[in-house]
This record gives structure tokens, sequence and C-alpha cells, in this order.
């Protein structure tokens, strides 16, 4: 579609937008709001630049995606429960967020939307990666298209997959952050399809990940491990990928129903500060 309120600059040829004029503080329902759903649906993640959002512009924007998720791995700020704030210091080495995942899919009903908000950024480094993962469906072959079709993956909280120790030893590193109950990781579990259909396109994709999803259902995690490396490892093939750049005062929303993202830890040495909202809890299908 044409889009008249804002300026949008597609980043890669598979996924990926920036937006400029686009004025968040808008609190009619205008135009601009149904350009910009329609630009998260296109482009799968969207950089909004030049904006100044407080606390509670965040959660009305929010809204306009869906109803706020709970984070349970992170308290939420004074008065705004569903608002984390993630940060990673100078001095610290490991960042939140690394290692190719969807947000949350350990969870009955993950969320349609993340927003990310930066407040503070490095000189240099620090960018995220995104997947489109329905492009990636899109380029398997009918035979794994057909072998794939009606697979239940189950996910797990538990970070069981990730380089350095699950998520106790991994919320151990972060220690700056507001996080919890490590301890009960690996009682956030689910089941949901491998391949989703999005309810608002129709267009089928890949929901898995080697970081949360341990298993087919019915199958060993052993038996599952060589296919759910397989399709991570095709998602995350460039030529479905873009790269956001972080600057102060950008929002940046993306659809996890369609991507999965990677914040790169190149930054040591530099401060990076982020809010971040979840929303929208909905059953993958």
């Amino acid at each position: 579609m044409a889009y008249e309120t804002m300026d949008v600059r597609p980043t890669a040829g598979a996924l990926g937008a920036e937006i400029y004029g686009a004025n968040l503080k808008d609190r009619d329902d205008s135009r601009m709001w149904i350009e910009l759903r329609q630009a998260f649906l296109e482009y799968h993640v969207i950089a909004i630049r030049g904006q100044d959002m407080s606390l509670e512009d965040m959660m009305r924007v929010g809204g306009k995606f869906g109803e706020p998720c709970y984070y349970p791995f992170a308290k939420g700020m004074d008065g705004y429960p569903y608002i984390t704030e993630v940060i990673k210091e100078k001095d610290q080495r490991e960042n939140f967020g690394s290692d190719w995942h969807t947000d949350t899919m350990y969870l009955q009903k993950p969320p349609r939307a993340t927003l990310l908000y930066a407040l503070e950024t490095p000189a240099r480094g620090g960018d995220t990666l995104y997947v489109n993962t329905a492009a990636a469906y899109d380029a398997l072959s009918a035979g794994m298209k057909k072998l794939i079709e009606g697979l239940v993956g189950v996910a797990s909280g538990g970070l069981k997959h990730k380089k350095g120790g699950p998520r106790a030893a991994h919320h151990d590193r972060i220690g700056n952050m507001a996080l919890q109950n490590a301890d009960k990781a690996d009682g956030f579990e689910a089941r949901h399809p491998i391949v989703r259909t999005h309810p608002d396109t129709g267009r089928k994709s890949l929901y898995v990940s080697s970081l949360h999803t341990i298993r087919f259902d019915g199958f060993t995690e052993e038996e599952s491990k060589p296919l759910i490396d397989f399709l991570n490892d095709h998602c995350i093939e460039p030529e479905f990928s873009c790269r956001v750049r972080w600057e102060p005062g950008q929002l940046t929303i993306w659809d996890n129903r369609t991507t999965l993202h990677n914040a790169i830890n190149d930054y040591h040495g530099y401060r990076r500060q982020m809010r971040r909202l979840t929303v929208g809890p909905e059953v993958p299908a």
C-alpha cells in the first residue's frame, strides 16, 4: 500500500523498514495508526525513529497492537508491571536477548508483538538481527513441508541449550537487571505447531528455535534435535534477514509470529539501556 502519513524505507529484501515522520503522541484513531499497523504486517519489523516516549506513551502505543503480556523472568518497572528494563552496563560481558529466538514461545499464549524503546545506545554495535520465518517456510522443499506439517514443538523457558548454561546461570551473569524466577524456568513449557498460520495474513511460517524448542511432541530430544537445528539454521540464512541499527528515541516493533531475532553482543565497554513491552497474547495455530 501507499503510505501517506509517514516515510517508510525498507531496509532489506526479506523484511524490515525504517519509519520517519510518525507521531506516536497522536491520541486519535487516525490514518497514521492504520498505516503503522499495515507496515507492521507488511515488513514484520518496523524501526520508528525520532520518538520521545514516556512509560505511559509506551503502554498506549502497545495497546494499538494488543493487550499487554506479563514477562515471567523480569520484574516490571514501578507502576508499569508490563514494561521491563533491558540494560547492559559498561563492565558487563553478557547481554540479554542473544541467541536466535522468538519471544516467550514457552507460554501458552505467546505475544503477537514486542516493542523495544532505546534510551541509551553504544557509539557502535548493539544492533539486532531479524529473520523472516514465513519466507524461510516458503523456501523449504515440498517434501520438507509435508514432513513437518502437523508437528508440535515443545518449548521450554529453561534455556537448556544456551551456551554457558541454563537460565539460572544466565541470570547470574546479568546481575544488574531485575530478573526473577530462574529456579522455576523449567516449569514454563508449552506445545505449539512448528508450522503456524498468521491470523491476519493467512501466511504460513516456521515457529521453532534451537534455543527454546527442546523436542517435538511424541519424540525424544535426541530424535528431535537434528530437525530442530536444521529448521533453525535454515531460518537464519542471510537471504531471510535484516539488521536494525539502534539510536536513542527509536521504537522498534516486531511480529513474533513471523520472525526470530538475535541481539548482537559486540559493544563491550559501552552502556545500552532499553525498555521492553510485549503485547497481544494469542494461541499459535
